[in-house]
C-alpha cells in the first residue's frame, strides 16, 4: 500500500526521511573562481549549469535516512581526525553516461583521500555502504551535458579546505537544492 492509499493517521506516524551526504563546501571566493571557469569553459556543454549554491565535492553519499540514522552520522562525523589541506581544481572533464561535466583536482591530495576513507569507515555502523569504485572527487558543474568542456586543463583554483559538512538534498519542482545541516573543522 503506498502513502496515497493509507489513512491519514497512518501517514502521519511514519518517520520522515531525508537524503543526506557528507561534502566539502567551497567558500564565496572559491565559488567566484569556479563561476569564472563555468562561464568560460562549460557554457558550451549543451546542458544545464548547476546553481552556484549547489557546488560541492561529495565525500560520502548516504541517501535516505531517518532521524536516528542522522544522529548516528553526526556523532560519527565528530570522530573524524584530519588536517586542513590545499586543493587545486584544474581539470575539466565529462562523463557521457550520467551526462555530467565536472571540475576536479588534477591530483587528489592524500589528505582528501584519507578524509573521505576515514569518514566512510566511521559511518559504516550507521548503515553506510561504501562505493566499490575508486573515490573521484569532483564538482559537478553541468547536468544533461551533451559534450565535454572546451578545454581539459585550466588555471588552478586554490581551495584551502578547513571543514567538511553534512548536507540534506531536497527536491523541488524547480530542481534540487542542498542545505548544509552541520559542519566540522578539520
Amino acid at each position: 500500500m503506498n502513502n496515497q492509499q493509507q489513512p491519514a493517521e497512518s501517514r502521519q506516524s511514519q518517520p520522515s526521511s531525508k537524503r543526506l551526504f557528507f561534502a566539502l563546501w567551497p567558500d564565496e571566493q572559491v565559488i567566484r573562481n569556479i563561476n569564472q571557469h563555468a562561464v568560460k569553459y562549460f557554457a558550451d556543454c549543451q546542458g544545464r549549469i548547476l546553481e552556484k549554491s549547489n557546488w560541492h565535492i561529495t565525500l560520502a553519499y548516504f541517501g535516505a535516512t531517518d532521524s536516528n540514522t542522522q544522529i548516528c552520522l553526526q556523532e560519527k562525523a565528530q570522530q573524524v581526525k584530519s588536517q586542513p589541506f590545499e586543493l587545486n581544481l584544474s581539470k575539466c572533464g565529462f562523463w557521457p553516461r550520467p551526462q555530467v561535466a565536472w571540475l576536479a583536482p588534477d591530483e587528489t591530495p592524500v589528505a582528501l583521500k584519507e578524509l573521505a576513507l576515514s569518514l566512510q569507515h566511521l559511518i559504516q555502523p550507521c548503515g553506510f555502504k561504501p562505493e566499490t569504485r575508486e573515490y573521484q572527487p569532483h564538482i559537478t558543474l553541468v547536468r544533461k551535458a551533451k559534450i565535454a568542456p572546451v578545454i581539459s586543463d585550466v588555471a588552478p583554483i586554490n581551495w584551502q579546505v578547513t571543514r567538511f559538512c553534512i548536507v540534506e538534498s531536497k527536491t523541488y519542482p524547480q530542481g534540487v537544492q542542498y542545505q548544509v545541516l552541520q559542519s566540522w573543522d578539520l
